[in-house]
């Protein structure tokens, strides 16, 4: 116990002379990796909100399948609602009664269909089908109109999936902004920690004759990348901490209708507030690790 302290003590002691003796270097590192931060910080604040109002398009986003004139009776609603839920995308089947039809058509189109309830209703009996995946709805939507007994089906065409194929395409193009992100971190502390290892080429050596061990040289290091991370996350955390409440009160808590609700601060601050953090101290202490071991081995 205590000889592990002391050797805790001993790699914090050297991780902050190591910064001190470069602290123009690391002052550049933890600037660069706050900057990369807060990028990283943004997009996965844009990433959780287009998931987010993907996920509400999707989980909204139906079929509206309309039956023949003589599906009228439950047993022959029912099995062609059976047929519908056998097909793969359709994650749920909801029936909608010629006069729950009317109402909608009402609430749509005017107050001038109301003279068709009761008996005069002219309209068929119809389907509301939700599907899995939101970008398939088009195959899905031709595979329901195969069905015996189905006249016709509509999902609002070619713009819905343009909508859903834009976001996950967004979405996709922000985790490899992310990724490109994280690698430009993981550079600038590596060559950070690499500078600090040649400058102790002769201290390193003298170690070396006396018995240390690869891991008691190297953790000194790694326990400063971790340093220069951790500091690099302190600025990008606060800003979003304060940064996205004025945003969201700024916003009245929408970006531009109620349709698409922000997050609130207190779930931004939890999730990309300690993402920041915690990709602050995985990256320095990942880069550093790799630096170390990289250029111990290279000077045995």
């Amino acid at each position: 116990m205590i000889k592990g302290l002391r050797t805790f003590l001993y790699e914090l002691k050297y991780a902050f002379v190591g910064m001190k003796r470069h602290i123009m270097l690391c002052f550049s590192a933890i600037s660069a990796i706050g900057i990369t931060l807060l990028l990283i910080g943004s997009v996965l604040i844009i990433g959780l909100h287009v998931n987010y109002f993907s996920n509400d398009v999707q989980k909204d986003l139906s079929i509206h399948v309309v039956l023949n004139e003589d599906i009228d009776d439950e047993a022959s609603i029912e099995k062609v609602k059976a047929d519908i839920s056998k097909i793969k995308n359709v994650s749920k089947v909801e029936v909608s009664n010629k006069d729950n039809e009317l109402e909608l058509m009402i609430k749509e189109k005017g107050e001038a269909f109301k003279a068709y309830r009761g008996d005069a209703n002219p309209l068929s009996n119809a389907f509301f089908v939700y599907v899995k995946n939101a970008s398939s709805i088009s195959k899905t939507s031709a595979q329901i109109r195969k069905i015996e007994g189905v006249s016709s089906t509509a999902f609002g065409g070619d713009s819905v999936t343009s909508l859903v194929e834009m976001l996950n395409m967004i979405q996709k193009i922000g985790l490899g902004i992310v990724a490109l992100l994280i690698l430009l971190s993981l550079y600038l502390i590596y060559n950070t920690i690499k500078t600090t290892i040649d400058s102790r080429s002769d201290e390193i050596m003298i170690m070396r004759t006396v018995g240390a061990t690869n891991g008691f040289i190297s953790n000194p290091f790694i326990v400063e990348g971790i340093f220069i991370g951790l500091l690099g996350s302190v600025v990008p955390y606060l800003l979003v901490h304060f940064g996205y409440e004025k945003l969201y009160e700024s916003l009245n808590g929408k970006l531009f209708t109620p349709m698409f609700s922000l997050f609130k601060p207190s779930v931004i601050r939890f999730e990309v507030g300690l993402s920041i953090i915690f990709a602050g101290i995985l990256i320095g202490g990942f880069a550093s690790l790799f630096a170390a071991r990289k250029y111990l081995k290279m000077k045995r």
